[in-house]
Parts: C-alpha cells; structure tokens; sequence
C-alpha cells in the first residue's frame, strides 16, 4: 500500500514537473515571439560636430521642402524645375554647368528623356490611382519613413569634409567616411567671413537639418542634409554634382519607378514615399534600386 502511494505521489510529482516545463517553454515561446514582434523605435539622426541640436519647429516646412521636390521632378516643363529646391552653392554650380554640356537647350529636345518618362508615369499614375499626383505630405511623410533633427551651425571649421553628411551610413562603416564633395576649408573661411557674399551658408547660428529616408523593402535609406535659406529649407548636395549627373540620375530612378508600374501597392501614399526616394535618392547620387531590391533590417541605411 505504502509503495503505491509513493508510486502515485512521484506520478503526480512528474506530471507537475512536466506541466511546469511545458508552461516554461511555452512562456519562453511567447517571451521570443513579443520581442520579435516589437516595433523598433527609429531615433533621429545624428549631426556632425559644428551643428548644435536645437527643436526649431520645422518638421512641417521641412516635408513640404521633399512634397516640392518630388513634385517638381514630375513637371515636364523642365528639368530646371528639379534645380530650384537646392542651396544657392549647388544651384549656381548647376546653372553654369548647363551652359557648357549636353543639356544646353534644358527645354528643347536633349530634355527629351526625361518629358517622355514623366509623360509615362503620369498616364500610369492615373489609371492605377485615378486622381493626379498631388501629395499629402502629412500622410506621406510619416516617422516610420522620415526622421529629422534640426541644428544650427557653431562651428563650420568642424565641419570641413563632413558636410553634407554621409549619404549612407553603410559607407562610412565600410569605406570610411570620404571628404570628396564636401564642405572645404575655403567654403568656411567664406561662410565664416561672407567678404564675397558667397553662396556657402554655413556661417553661424545657421539653421541645418539632417533628415533620414528610413529603408523600405524598394529603398535602402538615405541622409538628406538641408539648409534653411531665403525662401526655406533647401537640399545641399556633394559639389561633384553638376547638371548632366542629377539629370541622368533622374531620369534613370524614374524609369526604375515606371518599369516597375504593374507593381505599385494599391496605397497611393507608399507609392508617394517610393517615389520621394527615387528624387531624393537622384539628388544625392545614391543608389536607388526600386522594386528589384530585396527587404533589408530595419533602420539599416544601403551600401553602394
């Protein structure tokens, strides 16, 4: 008798010992599944020393400055459209370079590529979307897609070949970061000085931003760095920019986004984001590989 109730008391033992290990694994399973569900938080992006954080209250204006720009790079009344939104250094440059290249009729026929492409995606716009393109940048530029931080400059001798900032920061881990296109110790002195009125707007008390393009599963993330100047917040691209490499970036990113029409998601507002990228992703010089590209890590900027 005594030995089949210590047999039944050791049955119920492991049965309890059993039961709590499989609770155990089960809560464990639960714990691994929570936080592999969680949604991970996107910080600002860092500024370079030079650039003092500050909250200026600008995300508003600063999404209309990529709404514009966007919208300017499906305008078929020319490619000089797309040149308007940058900083005064970068426009001059550009401007001058169109005069002595193949993009010296901007409005005549060399500018055929691109009016045949916008003609496309506009046609293609309609029939999937059936309204025009026309973004609504508070519901486009939400902060899973862009993140901001706003500063003015302290120092511009700081930030001498690390302004505009790293484009990608898969770069910079891999490569290093380069000073080709940036800021130089000239464009300080001029900044600091403005004995020329030159065009480098960085002296100080300068308000700058730099904001992200978060990756997406079409587009690995990019660093956009602006200035406010007169008339807004403008673009300040790599100085090895001139007129025929931002043209040939676009209109390639607009025929990667045309290609690839069948495809677009039924939201209008990620098909807006997609093609924000494309433009932006023009600007910088910055690969943009459109729908081709496979899904990368969350927050993880692309290597070139």
């Amino acid at each position: 008798m005594l030995n089949r109730k210590l047999i039944a008391t050791a049955a119920c033992l492991s049965v309890a010992a059993s039961l709590s290990w499989v609770g155990q694994v089960v809560a464990d399973d639960v714990v691994k599944s929570s936080e592999m569900t969680k949604t991970v938080v996107q910080e600002k992006p860092v500024l370079p020393a030079g650039i003092t954080a500050k909250d200026l209250n600008s995300d508003k204006s600063i999404e209309k400055a990529f709404k514009n720009a966007a919208e300017d790079a499906m305008d078929k009344t020319g490619f000089d459209n797309l040149v308007h939104p940058l900083v005064d250094e970068d426009r001059v440059r550009i401007e001058k370079s169109i005069s002595s290249g193949t993009l010296n009729n901007i409005n005549g026929s060399k500018n055929q590529r691109l009016v045949d492409i916008i003609n496309t995606l506009q046609n293609d716009w309609k029939a999937k979307y059936n309204h025009s393109f026309d973004i609504d940048y508070a519901k486009v530029y939400t902060k899973d897609f862009v993140m901001i931080q706003t500063g003015e400059v302290s120092d511009a001798n700081q930030l001498v070949g690390k302004w505009p900032v790293e484009v990608s920061l898969a770069d910079k881990l891999k490569n290093g970061a380069s000073s080709v296109g940036r800021l130089t110790q000239s464009g300080a002195d001029e900044a600091k000085s403005k004995s020329f009125g030159g065009n480098v707007n960085l002296e100080k008390g300068r308000n700058v931003a730099v904001v992200q393009l978060m990756n997406t599963q079409t587009f690995g993330g990019l660093n956009a760095s602006m200035i406010h100047e007169a008339g807004g917040w403008k673009f300040d691209i790599p100085n090895t920019i001139d007129a025929q490499k931002l043209y040939d970036n676009l209109t390639n990113n607009l025929t990667t986004v045309q290609r690839n029409h069948e495809s677009w998601p039924a939201d209008a507002n990620e098909s807006y984001r997609r093609f924000t990228a494309a433009v932006v992703a023009a600007l910088y010089d910055a690969p943009y590989p459109g729908d081709i590209m496979k899904p990368t890590a969350p927050g993880a900027a692309m290597a070139r």
